[in-house]
């Protein structure tokens, strides 16, 4: 796919094209009027080329990859504001939570064309008509940037964790509230793409992020399907953790029919297995929002947990599994994007 946005640059306006056609065949037609009114409509044919054919570049480049399967795209652009568009044409249109944060939303400067996330906000898209079709396949991307990432403690921030937890219990002073716990220390999930299932802290319907394995921090990509849950937990190779500090093209996708489950790093497989299934989207599902920045767990669709830190730029979703080929186009505009 052909971003649009990067050929505008290099285009030659169709009036400049119209006047100098016209003024060559001024000069070169005077002899026949049959030959001038011809030439005239071939003129006119080429301008009305050039003005239609950027437009049908720019409406499929925005359909994206994948014989127009694109349900959601959100670009974050706005710069301000806390409202974020989605510029499928599917309305899927989503707002920042919550709306009063005191930390910066939006990139500057070199990451500017982007969203910022703190750990405690988060984007929230409410459910759809093409959000809730996404049940045969899938395929969620993003364009992330994070700035900090859940790391194991050491044995010896283990061992002081225990014995002021210990101290708090004896002086009547620990919190009952593990969930305030896990967002001080980390629980080693971070949730950049994520659809929660009914209105339970887990399983979600889908999860696209970071999560630890064995101790360790690792790429995400989750589905629940009906009757199983599964899960790829992976690292490029000769990487021991996920990156920070620098832009990552993440990407997971899922063919029901196969039963093909994929994840990508920037534009590269790095894991999959195979599940013949369809993702567990029932009725009591069909209100949940999805969430970007954060995961959703439990009834509230306000109080976001295991936050991301840091910059995303690009976020969709297509309804179907996009080939090897096709996340490899999309990591290398994403490059594009952030190099120019």
């Amino acid at each position: 796919m052909i971003d649009s946005t990067h050929i505008k640059a290099r285009r030659i306006s169709p009036f400049l094209l119209l006047f100098w056609l016209r003024r060559i065949l001024r000069e070169h037609m005077q002899q026949s009027s049959a030959a001038w009114i011809t030439g005239q409509a071939f003129v006119l044919g080429i301008f009305l080329f050039g003005i239609v054919w950027p437009n049908i570049g720019s409406l499929s480049a925005e359909k994206g990859l994948g014989d127009g399967s694109l349900v959601a795209h959100w670009k974050f652009k706005e710069g301000s504001g806390n409202a974020v568009a989605d510029s499928s044409g599917n309305g899927n249109d989503g707002k920042i939570v919550p709306v009063n944060a005191p930390e910066p939303k939006w990139g500057t400067g070199e990451f500017a064309g982007s969203i910022f996330f703190g750990g405690s906000t988060f984007v929230r898209i409410s459910p759809s008509e093409s959000l809730n079709k996404l049940k045969k396949q899938i395929t969620v991307v993003a364009h992330v940037y994070p700035r900090s990432l859940w790391s194991p403690p050491t044995p010896y921030q283990r061992f002081s964790r225990r014995v002021v937890h210990l101290a708090e219990k004896l002086v009547g002073a620990a919190t009952d509230n593990e969930r305030s716990r896990n967002i001080n220390e980390g629980s080693g999930y971070i949730a950049v793409v994520q659809r929660q299932w009914r209105e339970v802290s887990h399983p979600d319907l889908f999860y696209l992020g970071y999560g630890q394995e064995n101790n360790a921090l690792h790429y995400k990509w989750h589905l629940g399907l009906v009757g199983a849950e599964v899960s790829l937990y992976r690292l490029p190779e000769g990487q021991d953790k996920p990156v920070v500090g620098e832009w990552v093209h993440l990407a997971g996708t899922y063919n029901g029919e196969t039963g093909k489950m994929s994840l990508y790093v920037n534009g590269k497989p790095i894991g999959s297995q195979t599940r013949v299934g369809e993702i567990r989207l029932d009725a009591e599902s069909l209100n949940r929002p999805l969430a970007i920045g954060a995961e959703l767990n439990g009834p509230s669709i306000d109080d976001p947990s295991n936050g991301f830190t840091g910059y995303v730029r690009d976020v969709r979703i297509n309804d179907h599994a996009l080939s090897d080929e096709e996340i490899q186009t999309l990591a290398k505009e994403a490059r594009m994007q952030v190099t120019k």
